[in-house]
């Protein structure tokens, strides 16, 4: 899958987060994680997500990494997510979890 793919489907996720499509962001996380998908959503900003940034965007082979910034009413939470392509129409989500704001991952229910 090409840079600008990847990309665009990344930020689709983040869309999807603010729009409470749950759906969607559950079918960008591969199978072995998808019953994570709950507790990450507990871990978001409450009541709701209210924006979500792309901060950053390594993209390789054979994974990329993207932080992404999710804020609401409660504060806010980045996640780093690595996503690999596996054959499917997108590449999926195959570890995720919060980091804090130096980029370091943060021990928590979330983390794989």
């Amino acid at each position: 899958m090409d840079a600008a793919s990847i990309r665009k489907h990344i930020q689709r996720h983040a869309d999807a987060v603010v729009h409470g499509r749950w759906s969607v962001v559950a079918a960008d996380f591969a199978e072995g994680i998808r019953l994570q998908v709950p507790q990450i959503i507990e871990g978001l900003p409450r009541p709701a997500v209210t924006s979500a940034e792309v901060l950053s965007l390594e993209i390789g082979e054979p994974e990329s990494v993207a932080m992404i910034r999710y804020s609401g009413e409660s504060g806010d939470v980045t996640l780093r997510s690595r996503w690999q392509d596996r054959g499917g129409e997108h590449p999926v989500i195959v570890d995720i979890g919060p980091v804090d704001r130096h980029g370091q991952r943060v021990r928590s229910k979330t983390s794989s």
